[in-house]
């Protein structure tokens, strides 16, 4: 039995959209004339026939969009996952999750992502492997990465927080509150390299603003486990440092839970601690943790304006970085009070 003709065959034949071809068979779509017979006519010479539920959902859902994610047990994710798809829905967007442990599957899965024939692919949670990107072109199915900042050396579509600017800021904080020994505790650059990558360079560059060196760094996967690693290494060494910040809110929630319960330290009495991400335990009163917020509802706004610019224009460039905030709890102490110790 031969292979079932897909809308996605009529497309690269015509080397048009598979959204394109989608709307050739809904007759309220916005579609010239002759671009509707062309297709029309291919997919008679193919025997392509769009079944009765994909046209109602084509009626409906004009525009599937494959959301593609690593893992909703981070938070962040969990929290970027449900806007983003009640914000997908709510401007008539079918959105397809697909959950895949790391681009290497990736790679192993995008041809039965692509099957669904979806209008966009907005990938999350880990850097998509250039092939990934390169096939999806191919296709004529544009790709947006959301949250990850650019791919090195491919011109890919983003909206990104800035997380360098973030790092930067977590340093400046540290340092106007009159930390002079200041360490951090870096997140999982293997499948989070773009994120924890820049706030770790934005870190490390506010510290040279101030003419400072990092006294003892760690490398944490964002658990709250390795925030509690963290913290036994520092305060078990001789030299503990006096500031600290950790790439997510999970690691400084853990790393101030070690502190106090194996040292006896509390913060901003015997450190001061930054935090990243804004969670909601964050706000807890058992921490209070001072942080830098992400203003995901920004993120979402614009990824979805930028889904939207894609599927109307395929070839159109997305590249959008969404400034973060500093929240001060209390981790860390008055600048103000700062100044009239000096």
């Amino acid at each position: 039995m031969a292979d079932k003709v897909t809308a996605l065959d009529i497309a690269e034949r015509l080397s048009v959209s598979r959204s394109t071809v989608s709307r050739a068979f809904d007759p309220m779509s916005r579609i010239s004339p002759d671009l509707r017979r062309r297709i029309l006519k291919v997919a008679h010479e193919l025997g392509y026939r769009p079944t009765s539920a994909a046209r109602l959902i084509m009626r409906e859902y004009p525009h599937v969009i494959a959301v593609v994610v690593r893992d909703v047990t981070n938070p962040v994710r969990a929290g970027i996952m449900t806007r983003l798809i009640r914000e997908l829905e709510r401007n008539g967007y079918l959105p397809l999750v697909f959950q895949v442990p790391n681009a290497r599957t990736m790679s192993a899965r995008i041809e039965a992502i692509l099957s669904h024939l979806p209008s966009a692919v907005v990938m999350t949670g880990f850097r998509p492997p250039s092939s990934v990107l390169t096939l999806c072109s191919q296709r004529g199915t544009p790709t947006l990465i959301l949250n990850r900042g650019g791919i090195k050396g491919l011109a890919a579509n983003y909206v990104t927080s800035d997380h360098h600017g973030g790092g930067l800021k977590a340093a400046e904080v540290l340092t106007a509150r009159g930390c002079r020994n200041i360490a951090f505790v870096s997140g999982q650059s293997v499948n989070d390299p773009d994120a924890s990558e820049e706030r770790m360079r934005g870190f490390l560059t506010g510290l040279e603003r101030a003419g400072m060196v990092a006294c003892a760094a760690q490398e944490g996967d964002h658990s709250y486990d390795s925030g509690v690693r963290a913290a036994c290494e520092f305060f078990g060494a001789s030299a503990r440092p006096d500031g600290v910040f950790c790439s997510n809110d999970l690691m400084a929630m853990g790393f101030m839970d070690a502190a106090r319960e194996s040292f006896g330290l509390t913060a901003p009495d015997d450190y001061q601690i930054v935090g990243y991400d804004d969670v909601e335990m964050a706000r807890w009163a058992a921490y209070r943790l001072s942080t830098i917020a992400q203003d995901m509802g920004a993120v979402i706004t614009a990824t979805v304006k930028g889904v939207r610019q894609l599927v109307e224009k395929p070839d159109h460039s997305i590249r959008v970085v969404v400034p973060v905030d500093f929240v001060a709890r209390s981790t860390t102490r008055d600048p103000a009070l700062q100044e009239q110790e000096k």
